[in-house]
């Protein structure tokens, strides 16, 4: 393999690298979004709470709590997904670079 093969080379795995690291942060701020809606959605549901508790709940108290608390199940469902996401995509990375490092000491 030339020089310029090599850069070539080391240039590309550079920007993989760079691309991999700028999706990892992605999923990070939008974990971080979930998660304050979750806490959001959690004071709302306390809020419910203490109006039921001091006899000044809206009719339909039960059902915004039921609303909430699914919503809730589906936010915390999609953190789960991108965790269950995150292992297999270092598991791809981690299988490619052996073969990368092999091609590269020939």
């Amino acid at each position: 393999m030339g020089f310029l093969d090599k850069v070539k080379d080391v240039a590309g795995k550079a920007a993989d690298q760079a691309k991999h690291a700028t999706a990892v942060g992605k999923e990070k701020i939008e974990d971080a979004k979930l998660a304050k809606k979750i806490e959001s959605l959690c004071e709302e549901i306390g809020g419910i709470v203490v109006s039921q508790r001091r006899g000044e709940a809206p009719a339909d108290a039960d059902a915004q709590i039921d609303a909430k608390v699914a919503e809730i199940a589906e936010l915390e469902k999609q953190i789960e997904e991108n965790a269950a996401v995150k292992p297999e995509a270092e598991a791809a990375d981690a299988a490619e670079a052996p073969a990368d490092d092999a091609a590269a000491g020939s």
